[in-house]
């Protein structure tokens, strides 16, 4: 699921490739005539699988591919994020009417559209009750939960009838922040099919008792938790949206088929709609050079050159532009690393040794730009000033080290040599001889990403920073890091620095006010970090309509260096087949798939 001077960055990528895109809003430019039926094959990013269907994921499962390009296709939530490439709300696509405010923005009143699910059975405000009782319940395991937020901020919920319902607030909000990051989470489920607390128990109203409500998600979540049953299991095939999961292999081979009673406006074209998984970038473009069918790819970065080939086999070239924000996570809880990432000089001196241009100009092919931090667009907030920004700088990066009591060895391993809490000291919790050097993890299977890391081996290292690197699939890496509590034990809280090579798309929560991201106690924010500051900032930007509160969220995160800012790039450079019609250029922001616009041609 944020950019604030923009993806008009990312714009420079374009220029640099020369990257072209077909006209009439298709990225193809079939041949032939489009006809009904037919399968489309779409490639998944290298090692991320799509491996929980449930759609109230857990932080372990909070993911694109688990999100964005598998739960949304058979489950919607009351909101659409995006209309082309803009992070905005399509009311035609969405599944509720706008919401409207009252009593001082305290009260919010949302009518749903006119949809079905797939059994023939009506979308109601109980399928909503359902979602925010299950959320309420167990919001300490849901990924994306704040406290103080949804649903901690819903005082009632009061069904005015099966298709109106009325939210009373704790206190007042943005509107566009609760439209954009409240009501766009809120995804009714099948009450009348979900709500029972075995297989083969009983349909009931569990979820109107708290504790019966528990062991309702706990059924539900196990049953996600079970992947080999999600082709045959009968729980999966009550939907709402366009498609029905039909087939799912352990590797992340998902096969879907149209749901037949689908009421939204665009009714899916083809037969079959299936997702490829692959191990590594590589292998997903060599299957698309040996001419298999891949009819929405990608090409992998370090390949740029390869873009006229693939043109001239009929593939064309689309960039996909991002709406989020990239960076790697660091841990402030971890008992031996923590004492020394909690340190503001530690964090400003590994940011000043991230050299991003070289980045753009080597590992991304120039299909990138330099990271200010939290950068958010231009729809919600014009400009911000960045300048509290930390450029690559080594000889800040020593100065600020050796100024708080660390002998630098250049190439070896700085240590602390005055412990201490004083203005020139190493800080609280580092004792003399304390080594600076941490373990970090990034996801396998992306060149780009391990050339980064290599690169950031070597930049760190000459401040005497040393990183260990390993390197896992992606589902492992975003499993690895869970936040960890305060006090908790090295055995339990592992994980020190953490890339899984994609930093954060704002899509549950598009409006940046970064409160799912960095906000105290949320359960998005990995790291643990927290910070009085930081959280009145994100505070004001919920709370206020004025844009401009955007910028003291930007302004402040950018030097506070709560996560590494990594260069602003590229969610993918798509290749997608001639035969396939329908692919919108504009390539949706928060990275989700329609295949139901889609349509093979003949």
């Amino acid at each position: 699921m944020l950019r604030i001077r923009i993806l008009a960055l990312v714009a420079v990528a374009t220029a640099s490739l020369s990257i072209v895109s077909a006209c009439s809003g298709s990225a193809a430019g079939p041949k032939g005539t489009p006809v009904e039926g037919g399968t489309a094959t779409f490639a998944e990013d290298a090692g991320s699988k799509p491996d929980y269907i449930f759609p109230m994921v857990t932080p372990a499962h909070q993911s694109i591919a688990n999100i964005e390009q598998f739960n949304r296709l058979s489950y919607r939530s009351l909101y659409w994020i995006g209309k082309d490439d803009q992070p905005v709300i399509d009311p035609a696509q969405s599944l509720a009417q706008p919401a409207v405010y009252s009593d001082g923005n305290t009260k919010v009143t949302v009518t749903l559209n006119s949809y079905d699910w797939s059994d023939g059975k009506p979308v109601t405000t109980r399928d909503v009750e359902f979602w925010i009782n299950l959320f309420r319940a167990n919001k300490a395991t849901v990924a994306g939960y704040i406290p103080g937020e949804f649903p901690d901020n819903i005082k009632t919920f009061t069904a005015v009838n099966d298709k109106t319902f009325t939210l009373t607030l704790t206190q007042p909000y943005s509107p566009q922040w609760f439209n954009y990051n409240e009501l766009s989470q809120i995804t009714p489920i099948p009450q009348h099919v979900w709500d029972k607390t075995s297989s083969s128990g009983s349909v009931g109203d569990y979820d109107r008792t708290p504790a019966a409500a528990v062991q309702v998600y706990g059924f539900l979540a196990g049953q996600s938790s079970n992947i080999n049953s999600y082709g045959n299991d009968p729980l999966w095939q009550t939907v709402d949206g366009p498609w029905v999961l039909t087939a799912y292999r352990t590797d992340g081979y998902a096969e879907f088929s149209p749901n037949k009673k689908y009421s939204g406006p665009d009714k899916p074209h083809l037969a079959k709609f299936v997702e490829q998984p692959f191990t590594s970038d590589s292998a997903e473009l060599n299957v698309i050079r040996s001419g298999k069918t891949i009819d929405y790819g990608y090409l992998p970065v370090q390949e740029i050159a390869q873009q006229n080939a693939l043109k001239n086999s009929g593939y064309a070239i689309a960039p996909w532009k991002e709406w989020g924000t990239n960076f790697i996570t660091l841990n402030f809880q971890q008992p031996t690393s923590g004492p020394l990432i909690k340190q503001l000089y530690i964090r400003q001196a590994m940011q000043s040794l991230v050299n991003q241009q070289a980045y753009v100009q080597g590992p991304l092919r120039g299909t990138g730009s330099v990271s200010s931090g939290p950068i958010m667009i231009s729809n919600f907030m014009p400009s911000y000033d960045n300048s509290q920004t930390l450029p690559y700088d080594l000889a800040k990066a020593k100065s600020l080290l050796s100024s708080h009591g660390w002998t630098v060895t250049s190439n070896g391993t700085s240590t602390c040599a005055s412990p201490g809490t004083g203005a020139n000291q190493c800080g609280a919790g580092i004792a003399v001889g304390t080594a600076l050097q941490f373990n970090l993890e990034y996801s396998s299977g992306m060149v780009v990403v391990d050339q980064e890391m290599q690169a950031m081996r070597s930049d760190f290292s000459a401040a005497g920073i040393t990183l260990n690197l390993s390197q896992a699939p992606f589902n492992t890496v975003i499993a690895d890091a869970a936040p960890c509590t305060a006090g908790a034990s090295a055995s339990t809280c592992k994980w020190q620095i953490i890339n899984w090579g994609g930093g954060w798309i704002y899509g549950i929560n598009p409006y940046p006010s970064d409160d799912q991201l960095f906000q105290t106690g949320s359960g998005s924010n990995y790291g643990g970090y927290s910070d009085q500051h930081a959280d009145q900032v994100i505070n004001a930007a919920v709370h206020s309509s004025d844009p401009t509160a955007l910028s003291g969220v930007a302004n402040y995160l950018a030097n506070q260096v709560p996560v590494l800012w990594m260069p602003t790039q590229l969610y993918r450079i798509s290749a997608v087949a001639s035969r396939l019609t329908g692919v919108n250029t504009k390539q949706s922001p928060i990275l989700s798939l329609t295949p139901e616009d889609w349509q093979i041609t003949q």
